[in-house]
């Protein structure tokens, strides 16, 4: 008799909005699926692209919309890897250009990273403002996420360290739209920076999904080894499924967020190991 899929995997890594919830609405029976794998002594992991909660809000929140018992060590997010990812790598006196919202500037607080850059910029909005600006010093990184503050003032300056000083540029993610409701998609930090890495002409060194950063942060935290007993479960293929396959480990997309079964055919690179409808389906 075949195994359920439950029963093939020790470690499940879920994403969060799609998979679990949308906005702060529960995605149906998903706190039930989740307190069975509890129940059973599976390790379940919440890996999300949000970059904007630090990880008391994220607890929060998985606390408040699924009704389980988390701990922060559950918790892994592009905003909490890009926090941890510069903090290992700045001097003490080495800064980064922030491009982010208030709880990305908390993550880096959390994380005694110093930033200047965060909230609205208003000091410019043509070519000639930018004439005689001055960078400041020890500006070692420019660190993208999603934004509402971002405009040309902004996307300038960040260009200007990058391109002139030499930062290096790093983004939480790439993810073009975000799933708020059940009948509504948003564009997300992908689309913030759009314009920034077109200017360049080059991509953004990613830290969230789909790169492999995260899944070296879950895989040490956790000591998972077995790469055979672990399972990414997420909506989006670009970013979930991808995740899971750079990472070596099975995949099970759902369709309750931003993949229709249209995007799956045959020509379609990147295919997860099972589709389901929803994680209700997770048996």
């Amino acid at each position: 008799m075949n195994k359920s899929i439950i029963q093939c995997y020790d470690a499940f890594l879920f994403d969060c909005d799609g998979v679990v919830w949308r906005g702060i609405e529960e995605v149906s029976g998903a706190s039930n699926i989740l307190n069975r794998l509890l129940t059973l002594g599976k390790k379940v992991i919440f890996v999300t692209n949000n970059n904007s909660m630090t990880r008391k809000s994220f607890k929060d929140k998985v606390e408040k919309v699924l009704g389980i018992s988390v701990s922060y060590n559950q918790l892994y997010s592009s905003g909490i890897s890009a926090g941890l990812y510069v903090k290992q790598r700045l001097s003490p006196e080495e800064r980064i250009f922030l491009i982010g919202s208030k709880g990305f500037s908390e993550i880096m607080d959390e994380n005694g990273v110093k930033y200047i850059g965060y909230g609205p910029h208003m000091d410019g909005s043509y070519f000639t403002d930018f004439l005689d600006f001055e960078p400041e010093k020890d500006i070692k990184f420019v660190v993208g996420a999603f934004d509402s503050y971002m405009n040309y003032s902004k996307m300038a300056k960040a260009f200007i360290y990058i391109r002139e000083c030499g930062a290096e540029y790093i983004a939480t993610n790439l993810d073009l739209n975000c799933n708020i409701s059940k009948t509504r998609i948003l564009p997300g930090t992908g689309s913030v920076l759009a314009g920034l890495s077109q200017s360049l002409g080059v991509q953004p060194k990613v830290v969230g999904k789909p790169s492999t950063i995260m899944f070296d942060m879950i895989s040490e935290d956790h000591c998972l080894r077995d790469k055979s007993k672990i399972l990414m479960v997420g909506d989006n293929l670009s970013t979930d499924i991808l995740f899971g396959i750079n990472s070596g480990i099975d995949t099970a997309l759902v369709l309750s967020g931003v993949t229709t079964k249209d995007m799956l055919s045959d020509e379609n690179s990147i295919q997860p190991t099972y589709v389901l409808e929803s994680i209700a389906d997770l048996q």
